[in-house]
């Protein structure tokens, strides 16, 4: 069971007014430059091992202006007072639309801010394939997802130059045998609207585990779906 919660109106951010509590440590997880989409993660307590049976997720889209830490050992998300919008806006020169919130971010006696017209978050247990909980398989759009958020970038994670040095000289081993063939698993969906059904490979998969993990995702938003080996040779 996931719980989510999306905030957009006016209503919803009166200044001053606290929007959102936790303890847990979160991480500034993603960023995609389609929609500004920023997203913060949380599974884990500060200072003690181990993840949690839920992670938490929190969105803000879209991003106009933001000054944030990427790490949050405990956070509270509330509105702006008029005096601390007022403040934002004058430091910074971008032109936000009418819409726009200033939120503040605080924790551990830290303060920074995020303007954007919407935010939210959402608690659920997420499955080792799904990459985020506001990115998750849809009948809409019937391609596995492999990235925290939808759209151009989406994900943070860089080479290292000690990698990338590593690729661009070393290359692949010279005279290292690798298989001509090799088996993976697809899965396929047949997705049912309006009366017509239409047919997608949504993904393919290493291992049959893996992929029969993804149809125990999948078969709730289909008509029906399954898992078949092919062979690739390269």
């Amino acid at each position: 069971m996931t719980s989510r919660v999306w905030l957009h109106r006016d209503k919803d951010f009166r200044p001053g007014v606290e929007l959102f509590r936790s303890d847990r440590h979160f991480s500034l997880w993603s960023y995609s430059a389609t929609h500004g989409q920023l997203l913060l993660r949380a599974d884990q307590l500060p200072g003690v091992e181990g993840r949690l049976p839920t992670t938490i997720e929190v969105l803000f889209s879209p991003v106009e202006a933001m000054r944030m830490q990427g790490d949050y050992r405990g956070l509270v998300l509330r509105c702006a007072t008029e005096d601390e919008a007022a403040r934002v806006a004058r430091d910074t020169s971008h032109h936000s639309p009418e819409n726009a919130r200033v939120l503040i971010l605080e924790s551990e006696g830290v303060t920074g801010y995020v303007v954007t017209p919407g935010v939210g978050w959402s608690e659920g247990v997420l499955s080792y394939l799904e990459p985020s909980l506001f990115n998750t398989f849809s009948r809409y759009d019937p391609i596995w997802p492999t990235k925290p958020l939808s759209g151009v970038g989406g994900e943070l994670d860089i080479a290292s130059p000690q990698e990338v040095a590593e690729a661009f000289l070393a290359g692949l081993p010279e005279g290292v045998r690798r298989p001509r063939r090799h088996t993976v698993h697809l899965l396929t969906a047949s997705i049912e609207e309006d009366g017509r059904r239409s047919r997608h490979n949504v993904g393919v998969f290493l291992t049959e585990a893996d992929a029969e993990e993804a149809k125990r995702l999948v078969e709730a938003h289909t008509a029906t779906c399954w898992v078949e080996p092919l062979p690739v040779v390269f």
